[in-house]
Order: C-alpha cells, then structure tokens, then sequence
C-alpha cells in the first residue's frame, strides 16, 4: 500500500473511531488501531506504517504554532486584485495556493488555488477573484496536530490559519505540513533544486545564502558546517539576531569568534535579514608560523 493510500485509510478509521468513541483520546484510537492489528489473523499493517503510527502518536502532544509557517512568510494577495497582479505572485513565490484578504492581512477572507485559476483561462469569461476563493479554517495556536489533522480530513479544507488571542494572523499551516511532521519531508526533484539555489558556494568558499536557509541545508550545499548558538534557533538569520540582539543592517558584519565566521548581511529589511555571505576566517596560528619562519630566512 503506498504511504498517501495508508495514512488516507488510517485517518479515516480514526474520523470513524472517534464519532463511535467520542469519550476516548485520539492516542487510544491509534493503540486501539495496533492492538486490533496485532489480533488479526493476517496483520495489514507493515513495519513502516507501524513506524508512521508511532509518529503519530508522538505528535499528540505537539500544537500548530511549534510547525506553522510565521505570519511574514505567508504569500497573500488582496481580494480586488487583478489576473495579472495573481499570477505574477504565483510565479514569483512559485506557490500552488495563495492566502488573499480584504483591507489588511488581519482579515483574511480563504486562498485560492493555482489549478483553479488555470481553468479560468478556458472558460472565456471576466476574471472575478472571489469566485475561485476557497475556504480556510481559522484555528487556535494551542491546537494539536492530529486535532486539525483530523479537521482537515473531516471538512476537505487543506488550508489552515494561526489567530492570536487578539484576533490577528499569526501563522498558516497546511495539509502537507501535518503529513511531513509524519512521514518526512516531501521533495520533488524542482524543490530540491530550489532548496540548492538558496545557498551557492563560490569558487573562492565564500558561501552565498538565503537568511532563512537552515543549517542542515547550508551544510549539505554550501560545505559550512555550523553550530547553531542556542538549539532553538533553526535559521542563519535566527543565529545572527541572536549574536546581535537585534537586526543588522545591510552591509553589516557580524563575527562569530566561537566558530571563526564571519557573516556579512547582503540584503535586510527593518524586520528581518533576508540573505547572508558566510566566509571562514583564515587567520591561524599556522599562517603566523609561516610567516616566522620567512623572516628567518
């Protein structure tokens, strides 16, 4: 069974299990699933699958704030925009979906989607953004995983946005976010080769980043390997605020003694940096050596 078929199947046996069961935890419902499992005469669920059961029950405990995508990257759009304005957003952000709201981003009205928008081109009428705009849920940042997982699959609303105690944005998180805290990242082979374009290594070493690029990826592309300041930060641009407290501006140099780098800040706005270049500082002990014994010569 491939991996969409089954967790398709799994999460709809917990929808079932959990309208016949409304008093039990959704942690029973997925025991339950393993322990009927165990008891069948002929087991259907293969060791990977089991190992994706476990991830779920690992989640259960986590909230959608700790995995949403932060209110400052979310790609929107207003909802009196033109065709020309949508698509130029599509390409640029090379989105499949975009959040659009009415007055200000606090205000969020659905998302509309890429393929829907497409068939717009054939039907041969006036383009009128509202009649493609889809439903979102609105959630708290408190919600668990597996509770909007399941509200997902439930409405066959994908899209899901983060609001404060105040009533404003905070985030958005999606269906394929959920399902890559379960199975893994999900790649495809143009995704991997945007991933590879947001950090470039220079002839010279020097290594040319997008701020918000992680230090697994500037490792595996860029040959840097670096230690994050505090294992809450995930990003360079989150380890660079935190050696500065603050946000640098462009041009700026930043030293990271500990680890003999230095960042120079390419591009930042008041708000955040949005691309860095990282160098190794080569002055050593080894170069002073060489430098002595010159000198004797």
């Amino acid at each position: 069974m491939k991996i969409k078929d089954f967790l398709s199947t799994i999460i709809n046996r917990l929808i079932d299990w959990r309208q016949r069961s409304r008093e039990h935890s959704l942690r029973d419902a997925i025991e339950e699933l393993i322990e009927e499992d165990n008891c069948s005469a002929t087991q259907s669920i293969a060791r990977d699958e089991r190992e994706i059961l476990g991830n779920v029950l690992s989640l259960k405990d986590t909230q959608v704030q700790s995995i949403m995508i932060p209110r400052i990257d979310i790609v929107s759009i207003q909802n009196a925009a033109k065709i020309e304005e949508l698509m130029s957003l599509f390409v640029e952000k090379q989105r499949s979906s975009i959040v659009v709201y009415q007055g200000t981003i606090d205000n969020v009205i659905g998302v509309i989607y890429l393929k829907d928008v497409a068939n717009w081109f054939y039907m041969n009428k006036p383009f009128n953004l509202s009649v493609f705009v889809k439903d979102v849920l609105f959630i708290p940042p408190a919600m668990q995983i597996l509770d909007l997982l399941l509200k997902m699959k439930e409405t066959g609303i994908k899209i899901a946005v983060v609001i404060d105690e105040y009533g404003g944005v905070d985030g958005l998180v999606s269906f394929r976010d959920l399902v890559e805290e379960i199975i893994g990242d999900i790649q495809d082979a143009e995704e991997m080769k945007q991933q590879s374009r947001r950090v470039v290594k220079m002839t010279d070493g020097v290594v040319i980043v997008d701020a918000q690029s992680t230090f697994e990826e500037i490792q595996k592309y860029g040959g840097i390997e670096i230690i994050p300041e505090d294992n809450s930060i995930e990003t360079i641009a989150g380890m660079i605020s935190h050696i500065t407290g603050t946000v640098p501006v462009k041009g700026e140099l930043v030293d990271c003694q500990r680890q003999n780098l230095e960042f120079e800040i390419l591009d930042a706005d008041p708000r955040r940096v949005k691309s860095v270049k990282i160098r190794k500082k080569y002055i050593s002990h080894i170069h002073v050596s060489e430098e002595r014994q010159n000198e004797n010569l």
